[in-house]
């Protein structure tokens, strides 16, 4: 396995690579962390080594959390409980390595990749969009297993490491920094290859973060605000602790009824190590991973999380030619959030509508849902900015020549749908893909008014567009591969998870139920 984790020495300093071959993302399997476990012993036992640096060699990812498959494959609860322990002692190593041990981030470190770098005595990340810190594992039916329940609430204030435990959401690195998950941050490199040269100036700053440390000339300093110190003081104490709790456990309740196991399970853990201390919390987290690995929840959050990433794949190949500019036709609820998501991803969006009171609400529905975002603090005011500005709303036809994909979202007519794509077909490229995103009207029919029936799709968004995950590409006999290949590709470049289906009553999700009763969508 020493090709997914290597190692070199820079003088004083050890650097640990993470790199696994022909992968996007780094994760953390048996095999991964025996690898690791002897390179980090035998750096130990070098004189030569003052300090080390865990890093990795992927620009978009640090650790993205713990091999899924090696977790499907265990049958009992006492396998899991063992892969935990096996976890826990690899990553008490490094944290109680004599020699400082920093961790280099860039891109997602999620899960095991953020319970390696908690365990860590210095951490440092590049200041960016893609690095992102979090503990998902509830959103599997499971716990952090290896270390998380113990280390996050003693690095962040207390509701905002249950609330990280609970939900599974990122955090932002800016927000990573504020609440002393991160200590240092860097900023990117502006390159021609910038990802490839943050990624190197990163080690560089970690090396030389290392050795301040092993020298002694840089030191630790998480001292909070007074005010947090004071709070911190009162989530101490025993009425601080069942104050916080309780009110946790209350969400949890109310959103889960009690029928989901795990944040009910991560509150118990992380309660025991605080009132019990470590070691009882980390043989707690354990056996709760363990209990909970082999629940009926957790295995069918798994099932559910393979089938997510089997829609993530496009198995109809790479388009000829990649969108890169929309048009949207209709700018009611569901094109105005079409347009929102498409802006949002990166691709230049013609919003048109016939009528300019409605251009004008779409607008204004888009606006208002990048203001909630940079709210949320999910981008920055400059960010939206730049957002927005990819954005074209317009009554007229201009600029559809330079859109290699139209969405028409007129009315479910089909007579007023066929004369938007006459209208439409006269106006674009040869090569254009014409979608619709009708919901109750058979493909195959609309497209008997193209003359290029092979470029007819459907793609069937689901309300609200911005939130529901779910994107249906409909086929007909005469669609061809490359317009199927270019609406996945779309679908998946807008962050949705896609299914392709055969043209028919209901196409998937609105198939009749027993009763005879449309499904909603």
């Amino acid at each position: 396995m020493a090709e997914r984790i290597s190692f070199k020495i820079d003088e004083d300093v050890a650097v640990i690579k993470f790199d696994a071959p022909q992968s996007k993302v780094n994760v953390l399997s048996r095999a991964v962390l025996a690898s690791f476990t002897s390179i980090f012993d035998e750096i130990q036992k070098n004189d030569a080594v003052t300090s080390i640096v865990l890093t990795s060699g992927k620009p978009e990812c640090f650790i993205a959390g713990a091999d899924i498959l090696m977790l499907d494959a265990c049958r009992s609860a006492e396998e899991l409980i063992k892969l935990s322990k096996d976890g826990q002692e690899a990553l008490m190593n490094i944290e109680r390595s004599t020699k400082p041990v920093v961790a280099a981030v860039m891109g997602s470190c999620l899960g095991g990749g953020l319970e390696v770098a908690m365990a860590c005595q210095y951490r440092i990340a590049v200041k960016d969009k893609k690095t992102v810190f979090g503990l998902p594992e509830v959103m599997l039916g499971l716990l952090p297993g290896a270390g998380g329940t113990q280390r996050l609430p003693k690095l962040v204030p207390l509701p905002k490491a249950l609330e990280m435990m609970l939900t599974g959401k990122n955090v932002r690195v800016d927000q990573a920094k504020s609440l002393g998950i991160v200590d240092h941050l860097v900023d990117p490199v502006e390159s021609d290859s910038s990802d490839q040269d943050t990624l190197t100036y990163l080690e560089e700053v970690a090396v030389g973060i290392a050795r301040q440390l092993a020298q002694g000339t840089l030191r630790v300093d998480r001292t909070p605000a007074l005010f947090q110190r004071v709070l911190n003081l009162f989530y101490s104490t025993s009425f601080g602790l069942n104050m916080v709790f309780s009110k946790a456990r209350e969400t949890v309740m109310r959103q889960t009824k009690g029928l989901y196991p795990a944040p009910l399970k991560i509150l118990e853990v992380a309660r025991t190590g605080l009132d019990k201390g470590s070691s009882a919390g980390f043989l707690a987290e354990a056996q709760g991973f363990g209990e909970l690995g082999m629940s009926t929840e957790c295995r069918a959050l798994i099932g559910l999380y393979h089938g997510q990433t089997a829609c993530k794949k496009n198995s109809f190949g790479a388009p000829h030619r990649p969108v890169t500019e929309l048009a949207v036709l209709g700018a009611g609820l569901r094109g105005a959030g079409i347009a929102h998501v498409s802006i949002e991803r990166g691709f230049h969006v013609v919003l048109r509508d016939l009528f300019t009171d409605r251009i004008a609400w779409g607008e204004e529905q888009i606006r208002e849902g990048l203001c909630d975002a940079v709210k949320k603090e999910k981008m920055t005011c400059l960010e939206k900015d730049g957002v927005y500005s990819r954005l074209f709303p317009t009554p007229s036809y201009d600029r559809l020549e330079r859109a290699e994909m139209v969405i028409e979202c007129v009315s479910e007519d089909v007579e007023t749908k066929h004369a938007v794509i006459r209208e439409m077909e006269d106006r674009v490229s040869p090569h254009c893909i014409i979608a619709t995103s009708t919901y109750t009207l058979s493909i195959t029919r609309i497209a008997e008014a193209s003359k290029r029936p092979e470029k007819v799709i459907g793609m069937h968004y689901f309300s609200p567009v911005d939130k529901a995950p779910l994107l249906e590409v409909i086929t007909t006999a005469k669609t061809d591969n490359d317009t199927i290949a270019s609406a996945v590709d779309v679908g998946l470049r807008q962050g949705k998870v896609v299914i392709v289906v055969k043209d028919g009553p209901g196409f998937y999700t609105m198939l009749p139920s027993t009763s005879g009763s449309p499904l909603a969508s």
